[in-house]
């Protein structure tokens, strides 16, 4: 199985020019955590989350509207290609310890997005995955490296 079989293919985005606003706007209508971000070629120059949102709205200070995706995207996007293999996902998520990867092609151009959750789902759905490693445990594994807080929490 290849991740071309499994991911989302039609992938709302947004510019770096864009506001919080619209990207905030897009993860409410596609019931989403996460916006590629892309430039005019439809190339992955960043990535924006909820939890981008929310710390930005916090620390800024001004209202989502007013402030620029490129003031809060992750720039260092880990990517794959559709021709990987659900294991080789999934190793990249759990070395980097993020749930979603772009897809894109040769160019960087995004063709899909690839979440945990899609490779747990075709984990439960007992569909074969080619003997390519992927497992129970693995998937277990990249959810304990992503769920690890970066910062050591406070403790009284």
């Amino acid at each position: 199985m290849k991740i071309e079989e499994i991911m989302t293919r039609d992938v709302r985005t947004c510019s770096p020019d864009d506001t919080l606003a619209t990207a905030a706007q897009i993860m409410w209508e596609m019931d989403c955590g996460v916006v590629p971000v892309t430039d005019r070629d439809g190339k992955v120059v960043g990535i924006v989350t909820d939890r981008d949102l929310a710390m930005a709205a916090h620390l800024q200070g001004v209202p989502l509207r007013e402030s620029r995706v490129a003031s809060v995207m992750a720039r260092d996007v880990r990517c794959c290609s559709p021709s990987d293999s659900p294991a080789t996902v999934q190793a990249l998520m759990q070395q980097h310890r993020i749930r979603r990867v772009p897809v894109v092609d040769a160019e960087r151009r995004l063709v899909g997005l690839i979440t945990l959750g899609d490779l747990a789902y075709v984990m439960s759905s007992e569909q074969t995955l080619g003997g390519d490693g992927m497992t129970w445990t693995a998937i277990a594994h990249t959810l304990a490296a992503v769920s690890t807080p970066r910062m050591p929490r406070y403790r009284r």
